[in-house]
């Protein structure tokens, strides 16, 4: 439930809210090798976020997906409550706020920025082993070939599983395809 909720979620956003201007206003003109990096589509990670909790909010607000009493809240700084002494702000968390009912904890990603997947990993290992979330979910954002080839995460991954088996933790990923916009879970 959770999960198709999550892909739903993604699978609803819209486009438009999550790609950046492709001008580069410094320039007023342009070469040749420059227009052509110019027009391809630009994507960093925030703007997908804060679609995915815009279309996840409708979503629970028409009554389509239903958490049976957990929220969804963003960026939650857990130091206040001396959970975690460095900070770790995870993009989402699905709880009933002031309770232990903790049901998801979320992290996104670029394909592109895998090389930082491995702390998103320890963070949700971390909320897990910390405060009981029952779903961790990484969200992997790209196009089709970067998310094949993102060798990457899976060296993260196997790394994450081995810590995160021995304890039952379990992490699970969703691939989001910007081209086709459609999901996977893996």
């Amino acid at each position: 439930m959770v999960i198709d909720a999550i892909k739903m979620a993604l699978e609803e956003m819209d486009r438009e809210y999550c790609m950046l201007s492709q001008i580069d206003y410094r320039m007023l003109e342009v070469n040749e090798s420059n227009r052509e990096n110019l027009s391809k589509e630009k994507y960093l990670e925030r703007p997908f976020a804060y679609e995915f909790y815009h279309q996840l909010r409708k979503l629970i607000d028409s009554g389509r997906v239903d958490f049976s009493g957990p929220i969804i809240q963003a960026e939650v700084d857990k130091r206040y409550q001396h959970c975690f002494e460095n900070g770790k702000i995870p993009d989402f968390i699905i709880h009933i706020p002031n309770t232990n009912k903790n049901l998801a904890v979320i992290e996104f990603k670029l394909a592109s920025n895998l090389r930082d997947i491995e702390e998103d990993f320890k963070k949700l290992v971390e909320f897990k082993q910390k405060l009981d979330y029952k779903y961790l979910i990484q969200v992997i954002i790209g196009d089709s070939s970067s998310l094949e080839n993102a060798r990457e995460l899976e060296n993260a991954r196997e790394r994450i599983e081995r810590i995160s088996t021995n304890n039952g933790k379990r992490i699970i990923i969703v691939k989001f395809d910007i081209e086709t916009w459609t999901t996977e879970e893996q």
